[in-house]
Order: C-alpha cells, then sequence, then structure tokens
C-alpha cells in the first residue's frame, strides 16, 4: 500500500520545521517568499496535499473568499476580464475562489453569513441592495468592485465612470456634434447613473448640443442598442452622435446602423465604454473607455486582505478609485455637414 506522504515529510525535504510548512502553504506574510518556494516545491514533489479541513479547524480560516455577481452579470463580456484576475490576485494570496452567481439578497447572504468564507467580493451590487450592510453589521469582510454600495463606508474599489464618461462626451463634442443621443443602462445600476451624469456634465455645458436619452429595461446589452438604435435613426431628426453606457450596448447600435447602410463614422459617430476584446476588434473597431480589471482586482484583494490580516489595517484606504482612459479607433468623426 503506497504511503501518503505528510506535513513532516515535506518539513524534511525542505529544511524547514513542520509549522513552517503549514505557514508556507497558507500563504503567510511572514514566511518569507525562499522558504515559500521551497516548501511548495518538495510538496509538489512529494505529493503532498494539505488536509483543509485539520487547517480550517486550528485555524478558524477557511482559506477561501465567495466572488459574488449574478446570472445576468455574468452574460456581460467584461465580467470574465475582472473575474479572472480577482481569482489569480487571490490564489497569490493563499485563498481559494468560489464564485455565486446569486439573484437575490436572501440567497447571497445566507451563501456568506454563515462562516464557510473567510470574506466576500461583491461584483453585481444593485441600488437599494441590503447585502453590504447586512454583511458590516454580521461581521464579515468584504470589499466592492465595479459599483458602489447604497451607503458609504463600505470597502470600494470602482472606475472613475463619471470622468471617463465626461472625458469621452468633450471628445464627441469637440467634434462639433450638436445632435447628440445617450444609451444607457437600467438605473439601478451605479456605473449607469454615473456614465449618465458624465455624459450631462459635457453636454450640458454646450447649449447649442441638443440630447436625447434613451434608457434599456435591462442592463448593458446588445439587444438595448439595438432597440435604441432602430428608435433613433428611424426618427426625422436623427442624432449624429451616439454614446453608449456600455460596449455592449455599442456594439448593438452598430450593428442596427450598418444593417439600415448608415455610414459609420461619416453618417453617425458611436462610442462605447468598458473596452471588451470584441470592441478593438473588425468589424467594430469602437471608440470606447478602457477600464483597467486588472488593477480593479488587485486593488480590491488589497482593501479585503487588509480586512482578513491578524490584525485588521485601520489605515487601508475604504475607497480607490481607478481613472479609465479614452481610446480613439474608427467609430467617431466630425458630423457630416
Amino acid at each position: 500500500m503506497t504511503r501518503v506522504p505528510t506535513s513532516k515529510d515535506v518539513a524534511r525535504a525542505a529544511g524547514v520545521s513542520q509549522p513552517t510548512v503549514s505557514r508556507a502553504l497558507a500563504g503567510h506574510p511572514h514566511v518569507s517568499a525562499a522558504t515559500r518556494d521551497r516548501v511548495r516545491k518538495a510538496a509538489e514533489e512529494l505529493g503532498y496535499v494539505p488536509q483543509e479541513s485539520g487547517r480550517v479547524l486550528r485555524s478558524r480560516r477557511t482559506r477561501r473568499v465567495a466572488v459574488v455577481s449574478s446570472p445576468d452579470d455574468l452574460l456581460d463580456p467584461f465580467r470574465p476580464q475582472l473575474l479572472v484576475p480577482l481569482h489569480d490576485a487571490l490564489a497569490a494570496a493563499g485563498y481559494r475562489t468560489t464564485l455565486l452567481a446569486e439573484a437575490g439578497d436572501g440567497a447571497v447572504l445566507a451563501q456568506v453569513a454563515d462562516g464557510s468564507v473567510d470574506g466576500v467580493v461583491l461584483t453585481a451590487t444593485r441600488t437599494g441592495s441590503a447585502v453590504p450592510r447586512r454583511l458590516a453589521a454580521s461581521g464579515v469582510p468584504h470589499v466592492l468592485v465595479g459599483r458602489v454600495a447604497p451607503e458609504a463606508g463600505h470597502p470600494t474599489c470602482v472606475t472613475d465612470n463619471r470622468r471617463g464618461a465626461a472625458e469621452v462626451a468633450a471628445a464627441v463634442a469637440g467634434l462639433g456634434h450638436t445632435e447628440v443621443a445617450l444609451v444607457l443602462g437600467a438605473r439601478r445600476l451605479s456605473t449607469s447613473r454615473d456614465r449618465e451624469a458624465g455624459f450631462r456634465d459635457v453636454l450640458a455645458a454646450g447649449r447649442q448640443v441638443r440630447t436625447r436619452v434613451l434608457r434599456g429595461g435591462l442592463d448593458h446589452d446588445h439587444a438595448t442598442g439595438v432597440a435604441a438604435a432602430r428608435t433613433l435613426l428611424g426618427a426625422a431628426r436623427r442624432p449624429t452622435a451616439i454614446l453608449c453606457a456600455s460596449d455592449t450596448i455599442a456594439l448593438g447600435v452598430l450593428d442596427e446602423a450598418r444593417l439600415r447602410g448608415v455610414d459609420v463614422p461619416g453618417e453617425l459617430t458611436v462610442t462605447g465604454f468598458g473596452d471588451i476584446p470584441m470592441a478593438g476588434r473588425e468589424p467594430y473597431t469602437l471608440t470606447t473607455v478602457r477600464h483597467d480589471p486588472g488593477r480593479l482586482a488587485d486593488e480590491a484583494v488589497r482593501l479585503l486582505l487588509a480586512q482578513l490580516g491578524p490584525v485588521a489595517d485601520a489605515a487601508a484606504p475604504e475607497s480607490v478609485v481607478v481613472h479609465p482612459d479614452v481610446v480613439l479607433r474608427a467609430t467617431h468623426a466630425p458630423p457630416p455637414r
């Protein structure tokens, strides 16, 4: 019968004590990188697998973090760009990721407030959601990524949506457009509200700009863009520029515009927000606003780890705002004469 390797075997092979093996494999910050690498190499060569249940009982930690999204959000092309670096950053810190796709507050709280995870990353918070408040009341370490909570006081890492929207609106207004339409997502999304505010900050300053607003009933999806383009491009007085609250909305607008034979950007300027991979490819090559999902993930994990350490870091910033960049591609031009 093959003998199962133990932590003592790993300690002998790595030339360290047995407690050091446990701390190294758990990603303890007081273990040097060189020792940690040596222990992990020895464990890999011996085929040693730590007993998770015993470690949980000893440390009262599960070394698991729940990343909470929603079924609808998982369909958003931007979501994998955020979830992958979140997983990688947590793994580098010694935590396993549990992905939860729950639609209701009650279901989320039942999954994460029972001690089965050490902390929670919320990526799909809606206006009015009680989850952040209930987690704080229960003392569950948590951080919000991409969206803000209905109330202040929660560790948060977000893109500066208002500033990004204002910068792309300024680029369009600077081309001379005076007939501009905004196509937005649902009001329950803080991202949609902030981007609308950024668009309006610039367009309201130009009194000669006539602005129309269309709002989707769902999230930032392709169907919202298609429906908006049908309405706007079928009107007697068409806009010369359509600013969209997401890339998926913008791709819907572009698909419908090209189906109708509208020249982009000769007759119509279209912009997005997010810079999902498809936005930069043919036939779209969309002018948009670029997020930095890797930076969002790194900052979010840093905020969470500050709460999970032996002593919570009271000096850790509660809010991190990441500045996006405007990416000028091929869907913007001055309005037709």
